[in-house]
């Protein structure tokens, strides 16, 4: 990836000349120039391991070309300052974004934020990280619990900087997790991700993009998460869950990797992997979906986005009933956009995927390795999850595992 010295650590680093400088090498402008800037910070529901400011520019000497095609606003993602920033360097999250809206995000089939430039100082490969991330899933638990320590010292010592620019949304409606949204959203939203992942379905540029990390490369890492993690969740919240909840927190013990892997070997296509509400807004004008926030992309089934999704919206009152029509839609949608696929063969997807949310979303909380708003985020996230173990009631996970899956 093309590096650069001049990029702003923090959003307080950002100036005018720089902008000019950078929409300059993104051929957005030739003959104006930015003379200043005014910024607004949006607020904790944008994402948990980067700050988001809009920029508003004032130009000047712009030509006419200029005047018609420099961005009136923009969105700046940059690294926030927290420990959160530990996780996203080590796992290449800012790398793989900049990357995406470089590379990807020109040929996909839907909507996401037009990208204008980004910039990092230094930067290893995604590739690169994929294969440290493959070769580090291949020792014990103890040696990752390890390396991940000396990663965690290495990052805090010598942070990187990396800038966003990309489309700003704020005209459109902005999803929101906390508030949810109407049925009409919902089958718009899983229509969408179908038609992404019908695109890239077993395909050829898909398994080209060697870039991009299968959902069962970091399997050991979040067992070794898990692990950390689900004792303090037990202490907290013990009084809170049933035998049987007990138990499934359990057997994740023994099998978290085992189900991973099982999961991974599923029929792959390109994955959000943050596909939430917060990370989604809506042009109504043309009843389109625009998803945004690229940083956890990967390559898996595309019933870990449908579960995901499902999970972190419908409320405790949304029974199996809705469930079950909105496996069907998505299943329909798939089958719109040229996949076939054995609906017995998304369910076990989709419970498998639903499992695995508990797996992943638990150390995100417990762990002790993020900064959550303890106003918004931290209580959004402890319900999720309390609403994700209701719905693993009446799934049995060693039948799950040993499942002779349909094709």
């Amino acid at each position: 990836m093309i590096v650069e010295e001049d990029v702003p650590f923090s959003v307080g680093e950002l100036t005018a000349e720089w902008l000019s400088r950078r929409l300059r090498s993104s051929g957005l402008l030739h003959e104006g120039s930015v003379e200043k800037i005014e910024l607004r910070t949006l607020g904790d529901q944008v994402g948990f391991n980067g700050e988001v400011v809009i920029v508003s520019p004032t130009y000047v000497a712009l030509n006419v070309a200029e005047s018609k095609t420099a961005p009136k606003s923009l969105v700046l993602k940059i690294p926030t300052a927290s420990k959160n920033r530990i996780l996203g360097q080590t796992m290449g999250l800012y790398e793989k974004e900049i990357r995406f809206y470089r590379d990807l995000q020109p040929i996909m089939n839907i909507r996401t934020p037009k990208h204008y430039c980004s910039a990092l100082d230094i930067a290893d490969d995604p590739d690169v990280i994929l294969e440290r991330l493959q070769g580090m899933n291949r020792l014990p638990i103890w040696v990752i619990r390890g390396i991940m320590a000396l990663a965690g010292w290495i990052v805090t010592g010598n942070p990187r900087k990396y800038a966003l620019l990309i489309e700003d949304l704020s005209e459109y409606r902005m999803g929101d997790q906390a508030k949810g949204c109407s049925d009409d959203d919902v089958k718009n939203i899983i229509s969408t991700l179908a038609q992404m992942h019908a695109q890239f379905w077993d395909s050829k540029e898909l398994a080209e993009m060697t870039w991009i990390s299968p959902y069962a490369v970091v399997s050991r890492m979040m067992q070794m998460r898990y692990l950390q993690s689900v004792g303090r969740f037990v202490s907290e919240e013990g009084g809170n869950l049933t035998q049987d909840q007990r138990d499934m927190l359990n057997w994740l013990k023994a099998n978290g990797i085992a189900l991973t892997e099982r999961f991974g070997e599923e029929s792959a296509t390109l994955l959000h992997g943050d596909c939430r509400l917060d990370n989604i807004c809506f042009d109504d004008k043309a009843n389109q979906v625009v998803v945004f926030d690229w940083q956890t992309m990967q390559a898996g089934p595309g019933a870990a986005d449908l579960a995901y999704f499902i999970s972190a919206t419908l409320s405790e009152e949304d029974g199996e009933d809705r469930v079950n029509a909105l496996i069907e839609y998505y299943l329909q949608a798939l089958k719109r956009h040229g996949v076939t696929l054995n609906p017995k063969q998304l369910r076990w997807q989709y419970e498998a995927g639903m499992l695995l949310m508990l797996h992943r979303l638990l150390p995100a909380i417990y762990d002790g390795n993020m900064d959550l708003n303890a106003e918004r985020g931290l209580p959004l996230m402890k319900a999720w999850l309390m609403r994700i173990l209701k719905r693993l009631t009446p799934i049995d996970p060693q039948r799950l595992l040993e499942a002779s899956i349909p094709r």
